[in-house]
């Protein structure tokens, strides 16, 4: 999905500013409420928002975001049942399943809910830095996130896809996205995570002029799936409306999920399919992080288990697995 500048601008406004009236106008004071775990800002954040509207608006639940600093925060409270659903990318799920990585101890009472699309992310410079390769961020400042956070393992990722590790480079403490962002802005670091066409992507090109995403070389996939299992590279062409796509380039995809307590019933869980499901336009309408969406993938085959409330409803569809 492309935007115009226009409509970018309106939805950016937009967004904030009614979220909680569309929420509040879905459903009436007697509806089921869940908390969906999500992040302030950033990619998440908007799938989040995304989510809970319009999980809200197609069933007779309401869904409310419960925002964390960042996922390894609000998974552990999925995972003892103080929130009911939570959303993360792959490589983030499945380390909180198996207890490794990003995580401490394994997270047993997580099920899927929805796969619901490619995250495509990377590295992305300023043109002007003159920085167009993984091989080339050597001796460039970096972020550097706490230990075993999903920005440590996404930078070591990247870093590897250039032959490269902390040690070529100059780190600079960074504790989140949001931060990361700004010393991108102020000139403090060379490089940025980021997600194509995230909202943060328009802000970073807006401050400091045109960026570009690094290309991830086609055989550095195995060294980036050391850091961020279940990863797979996708080919992006070249857009005029998208930041960081002057030229065609390839990151580094994974999956985003939606995923719940076990112990939240069947029912409740496949209203909360059913509603992604029939919800399709809706959310692809919220902006282009969507634009990958397909509706008939949601029960996409995984190494993590599916709720049954969710493997019901795809029964019912004639949703594949």
């Amino acid at each position: 999905m492309k935007l115009t500048a226009l409509t970018r601008r309106a939805c950016l406004l937009s967004t904030a500013a009614v979220a909680c009236t569309l929420l509040a106008a879905a459903s009436p004071a007697s509806a089921q409420t869940l908390g969906l775990g999500t992040t302030q800002g950033g990619a998440t954040g908007q799938i989040g928002t995304a989510l809970a509207q319009i999980i809200s608006l197609n069933s007779d639940l309401q869904v409310i975001p419960q925002v964390s600093a960042n996922t390894s925060q609000y998974i552990p409270l999925l995972d003892t049942g103080r929130l009911e659903l939570a959303i993360a990318n792959y490589p983030q799920t499945y380390y909180a399943m198996k207890g490794t990585g990003m995580s401490t101890r394994p997270a047993e009472n997580l099920r899927l809910v929805a796969t619901l699309m490619p995250f495509l992310a990377a590295l992305v410079a300023s043109e002007k830095s003159g920085i167009e390769s993984y091989a080339a961020i050597k001796g460039h400042k970096v972020p550097r996130y706490p230990e075993n956070s999903l920005g440590d393992f996404v930078v070591q990722a990247s870093l590897a896809a250039g032959g490269l590790t902390y040690d070529d480079v100059t780190s600079v403490p960074i504790a989140n996205f949001p931060q990361q962002y700004q010393a991108f802005k102020d000139g403090r670091i060379d490089v940025s995570i980021a997600a194509v066409g995230s909202e943060a992507t328009f802000d970073l090109e807006a401050s400091v002029g045109d960026i570009q995403f690094l290309p991830i070389p086609q055989d550095a996939i195995e060294k980036v799936r050391e850091y961020l299992p279940g990863a797979y590279l996708e080919e992006i062409a070249a857009s005029e409306e998208i930041p960081g796509l002057d030229a065609p380039t390839t990151v580094f995809a994974y999956d985003y999920l939606l995923f719940a307590n076990a112990g939240v019933d069947d029912a409740t869980i496949g209203k909360v399919t059913k509603a992604v499901y029939e919800g399709a336009d809706a959310l692809k309408s919220t902006g282009p992080l969507w634009s990958d969406f397909e509706p008939k993938e949601i029960g996409k085959k995984a190494d993590i288990p599916y709720h049954p409330g969710a493997i019901a409803f795809f029964e019912e569809a004639g949703i594949a697995r």
